[in-house]
């Protein structure tokens, strides 16, 4: 079971995680639960870090690391207090002390192996077992945080070390929606959701779970359910699996839709039309360690190639600075930019077997006044780059067009 920083962002909160957990445990179930830190302690730690130190992430990542797990460590023994007032016997675990072994790499590391003897010693003695999210410890016994979405990817990676029947991920949301229901209020809740096509909708911009928590979960067959952890009743929310059976083998199977804002789109004009010139251009790129979401090349009526690369606006400045030094490099003509962009991912299986899928879709968006700058697709996705501000507009049209309310696989 792991719970989120809405969840346990108060004390009465932590209360009804303890009572849920104690209820669970009663019922004959053997328990690990793992905890964010509350509410907003995270990001009240990282100003306090620049408080002191601007660039504190870049400086002194080991020393950030070690602020940052405070959150986490805070609400485990808060809540396994409240678990022990209930009458059921509990601990809390660090992530070191659960032996969550990840690499080296501070403030973005990734899990290698989670050895859990701990952990499993505690359960057999009939005990819950509290374990802090996003934080783990290489083997050079340094702490580590895992970046974001880091206590889900604790909580499955857990779950599939310690062999569970499932990890159930308790948000404030009571599931995963066709479309985000704040933006598309015909939107509906998922029974159940496709790994891979959860993966996706997590990498577009879907914030209900992180996506490398989901790719662990798919590569270990390990069931997830998202829950609210607000509703009493025994509401199923949605349970993230392998495909459902009743689904045909083959056709159109839509799921859903996310949008994801801030990106910005740098063009290089003028480039000279060989592989070598656009080879040097990605090369940069990567050297500069900026991650690029959408690459289109076209050439111009006098030869030349253009090339439109898409990334973040947080880093557009960067980004812009080696794009003007590939030009003078390369003898191009410009660098042209846009900002206040929004990212849309229509993600299903069959859609490039199904004819007029991308003719429907721009339809719709034509239809709605919105106009598209970037189109790209994946097996199971087309996202397409519009205008922030028609962002709701899209998403509605998109949904109504390709009756998402009815037909989204899995939908209640």
């Amino acid at each position: 079971m792991k719970f989120g920083g809405t969840s346990v962002g108060t004390p009465e909160r932590i209360k009804r995680v303890a009572g849920r957990i104690a209820a669970t445990k009663r019922a004959g179930q053997d328990v690990v639960a793992v905890v964010s830190a509350m509410g907003d302690s995270t990001d009240d730690l990282i100003a306090l870090a620049r408080a002191v130190a601007p660039e504190a992430r870049r400086q002194h990542p080991r020393e950030l690391d070690m602020l940052l797990t405070a959150g986490e460590r805070i609400a485990m023994a808060l809540v396994a207090m409240a678990v022990r007032e209930e009458g059921v016997e509990a601990l809390s675990f660090t992530g070191s002390q659960a032996a969550i072994i990840t690499d080296e790499l501070h403030t973005g590391a990734h899990i290698q192996e989670i050895r859990a003897d701990r952990v499993r010693e505690e359960i057999a003695r009939g005990r819950v077992v509290i374990v802090a999210g996003f934080q783990g410890v290489s083997r050079k016994r340094e702490i580590t945080t895992l970046g974001r979405g880091g206590s889900d990817t604790t909580a499955v990676a857990l779950a599939v070390a310690l062999g569970a029947e499932r990890c159930d991920i308790y948000t404030d949301v009571d599931g995963i929606y066709s479309a985000d229901p704040r933006r598309v209020p015909s939107a509906r809740r998922l029974d159940w959701i496709d790994s891979s096509e959860m993966v996706e909708l997590a990498s577009a911009g879907a914030q209900v779970m992180h996506p490398r928590a989901v790719e662990i979960g798919a590569r270990y067959d390990m069931p997830i359910r998202v829950r609210s952890s607000f509703r009493q009743d025994e509401d199923e929310g949605t349970l993230i699996t392998g495909r459902d059976p009743m689904q045909p083998m083959e056709g159109l199977v839509l799921t859903g839709l996310a949008s994801d804002r801030g990106y910005a789109r740098l063009i290089l004009r003028g480039l000279p039309p060989t592989m070598e010139a656009t080879s040097r251009v990605l090369d940069a790129f990567g050297e500069a360690r900026l991650s690029l979401d959408m690459v289109t090349v076209s050439e111009d009526r006098d030869g030349l190639r253009q090339l439109e690369l898409t990334l973040k606006e947080d880093a557009l400045a960067q980004g812009e600075a080696v794009g003007r030094e590939l030009v003078a490099e390369l003898g191009a003509q410009g660098v042209e930019l846009r900002t206040g962009l929004t990212r849309i991912a229509l993600v299903g299986s069959g859609m490039h077997d199904a004819v007029g899928v991308y003719a429907q879709e721009f339809q719709a968006l034509l239809r709605a006044g919105v106009t598209v700058h970037t189109v790209s697709s994946s097996a199971i996705t087309i996202q397409v780059l519009v205008d922030a501000e028609q962002e709701t507009a899209a998403l509605q049209a998109l949904h109504d067009a390709f009756s998402l309310a009815e037909t989204a696989g899995g939908t209640r």
